[in-house]
This record gives structure tokens, C-alpha cells and sequence, in this order.
């Protein structure tokens, strides 16, 4: 799937995904999105999911369905894992604070028992590494796209 961030001329972004059987998805963006969407694409093609936010859109389910009242009913367990996970890591975006692996899966646990997930996963530090470099490699691609300009990346991101 190719993913496709346009940075809008008056600071809103639209995300678009072009599937591999040529149908298309898309959506207006908060300002705040391209890097929490950036970031899912680095966690979901590191641990390799594909029931999680892009895996879905991958396979047919349209960006307006994420907006739904009964979304979370419906969501895989890998899906829960991955919005988690994703959400941990715009914390430490927006704080500066980098956990430690331990520190960082201790957050999951905690954060997965509050919402009452079934989902259950430590992230390895080299996961964490790897999904943190990828992450500020396609945040990075993503801050230097001029207004009217799109950012493209393919979606498993290898």
C-alpha cells in the first residue's frame, strides 16, 4: 500500500492510502496527525502487524471507519497493541522523555490493563530502536514537504 501525507497549503494535511488493488482511502488531518500516522507506519512495519491501523486500511477498511462510535468493539487486539504502543511513543515526542525499554514496557502494561485489553506484548529494545529510527527518519522526510507537496512512503515500510 502506498501512504500519502499532502502538507496543506493552510496547515491542514490530508492522509490518502492507494491499496494494492488500486482502491483509495482518505482524510483530513489535525496538525498533530502526520507524526502520529508516521509513527504507526514505523511500529507496524517493524513488529510486523497487519491487523493494526494501515494493516486494516490495507485491507479494505476506510479511514472514516476509525471515526466510528462502536470502532473499538470491532478492533483486533493487534490494533489495540498498536494505538498503544503509537501513543507511548507521541508521549515521549511531546515530553522529550525517551524510556528505557523496561521503563517503556512497564507504560504498556499499565496503559493495556487500563483499557482492559487482551493484547499482550513487551517490545524488545532493538524493537524499540528500530521503530524509533524509522519513526524520526519518515518525521524527518515528512518536516522538510514544502505546502501542496506530498510525502510518500510504501506501507510495510522496509
Amino acid at each position: 500500500m502506498l501512504i500519502q501525507i499532502k502538507r496543506g497549503r493552510d496547515g491542514a494535511s490530508t492522509l490518502a492510502c492507494l491499496r494494492d488493488d488500486g482502491s483509495r482511502t482518505w482524510a483530513r488531518l489535525h496538525r498533530f496527525f502526520p507524526q502520529h500516522d508516521l509513527t504507526h507506519c514505523a511500529v507496524e512495519s517493524v513488529l510486523g502487524f497487519d491487523q493494526a491501523f494501515f494493516g486494516l486500511v490495507g485491507s479494505g477498511w476506510q479511514l472514516d471507519d476509525f471515526t466510528l462510535p462502536a470502532l473499538r468493539s470491532r478492533l483486533p487486539d493487534e490494533a489495540i497493541l498498536a494505538e498503544t504502543i503509537v501513543a507511548l511513543l507521541d508521549v515521549e515526542r511531546g515530553t522529550g522523555h525517551v524510556m528505557p525499554g523496561d521503563e517503556f514496557n512497564a507504560a504498556l502494561g499499565d496503559s493495556l490493563r487500563e483499557q482492559r485489553a487482551r493484547a499482550e506484548r513487551r517490545v524488545t529494545n532493538d524493537e524499540l530502536d528500530a521503530i524509533r529510527r524509522l519513526r524520526d527518519q519518515l518525521v524527518a522526510r515528512w518536516d522538510t514537504v514544502a505546502p501542496g507537496d506530498t510525502l510518500e512512503v510504501s506501507f510495510p515500510h522496509t
